[in-house]
């Protein structure tokens, strides 16, 4: 069996959803062939740059623009006229990716972005080929872009993002409710005093983890100095993602606080640091959020992007699983908010993990075997 899962780099979590299908695929079925890969890498060096680090530019630099880019293309995605823009753009840009589609001849496609599930549920609809297509949405809400013909199956995390697709004209029998896939270590965790010992961190004092996400996007050094104006029995745990700028920034904003501070780069061990820590301080990326939530750790969001984010940010509020940090400086006073009454954090705790999926990735796969 040929499996092919697709994604575009826009962002970590598409990829990150991509891999964690990946490792399900192969654990639910060794002689599987699996290949993961970037729709971007088939496309010129000018558009990736465009498409892909595009979007962290306008993210970090003017974020409400990209919320009314969002709010538009929702409303505006499912016109013929827009529909025919994007399929000729697609057309001219990925030639080198149709290729290679055939070349490959899965047997079974997931796709965890929209622009190769549009793609390939054009070129299904013209009988390219008899396979089946998948699709797992990566937020907890359902923008329209995810909206398309000829898909077997749309795997979502939420009821509300059920709903969206059924108003949005997709059959109600083809949409399932299992969660954001994370990779299959959250499906198991360990205590935090253990986690501690064994990454060498103080198990006597509450660790705060502190993340800015893969692309390192994000107040962490405001986040870091706020904790060195408030007297908070704590330690910080700060992973700055794969930009060295920030993790300087980091470093040397972590040199002037009273309190153990440990700050990362880029780490292939999340769940650890999360199994280790009693509270998140996040972006609520879709990823992200349904990692720390498979952990069931209380967040505090700070920084939704407007659109996505912003969505992300409400579903997690409406669940009692996170607090709203709205200004850098306030962090430590909401982290005390939660470190000081028990009932409360564990309280966010059960809320947490009544909300997650921990075993998401494995549920689609076996969902998908049992049906093709």
């Amino acid at each position: 069996m040929k499996v092919l899962i697709l994604h575009a780099t826009t962002g970590a979590g598409h990829k990150r959803a991509a891999e964690a299908l990946g490792k399900a695929f192969v654990l639910e079925d060794r002689n599987a062939e699996v290949a993961v890969r970037d729709i971007l890498d088939f496309t010129s060096p000018v558009f990736r740059r465009t498409y892909g680090r595009g979007y962290i530019d306008v993210v970090r630099k003017a974020p409400e623009l990209w919320g009314f880019m969002y709010a538009r293309s929702d409303k505006k995605a499912q016109s013929p006229s827009h529909r025919k823009i994007r399929a000729l753009f697609n057309e001219i840009n990925t030639g080198a990716f149709k290729r290679f589609c055939k070349d490959f001849d899965a047997d079974i496609v997931v796709c965890t972005h929209f622009m190769p599930l549009e793609i390939l549920a054009r070129k299904f609809g013209r009988r390219w080929r008899d396979v089946p297509l998948y699709c797992v949405i990566t937020d907890f809400a359902v923008h329209s872009l995810w909206v398309v013909n000829n898909v077997d199956c749309y795997y979502v995390a939420t009821d509300d993002a059920r709903r969206q697709l059924i108003r949005k004209g997709q059959p109600a029998d083809k949409i399932k409710i299992t969660g954001i896939p994370v990779d299959p270590v959250f499906s198991q965790s360990d205590t935090a005093d253990t986690t501690r010992r064994k990454l060498g961190i103080d198990p006597a004092i509450p660790a705060i983890l502190l993340l800015s996400g893969g692309f390192g996007i994000g107040p962490a050094a405001e986040l870091i100095r706020s904790f060195g104006q408030v007297d908070v029995h704590c330690q910080l745990l700060v992973v700055a993602g794969a930009n060295e700028k920030l993790k300087k920034e980091a470093l040397a904003a972590a040199g002037g606080l009273k309190i153990p501070a440990k700050v990362f780069g880029f780490v292939d061990n999340i769940h650890e640091l999360m199994d280790a820590s009693d509270i998140v301080i996040s972006k609520p990326g879709g990823l992200t959020t349904s990692e720390v939530l498979a952990k069931a750790k209380p967040m505090i969001v700070i920084d939704p992007i407007p659109g996505q984010e912003q969505r992300n940010c409400e579903y997690l509020l409406e669940a009692g699983a996170a607090l709203r940090l709205y200004e850098p400086e306030d962090a430590p006073y909401k982290v005390q908010e939660i470190l000081t009454d028990p009932s409360r954090l564990q309280r966010m705790q059960q809320n947490a993990r009544q909300i997650s999926h921990p075993r998401a990735a494995r549920e689609i796969v076996n969902d998908i075997l049992e049906n093709r």
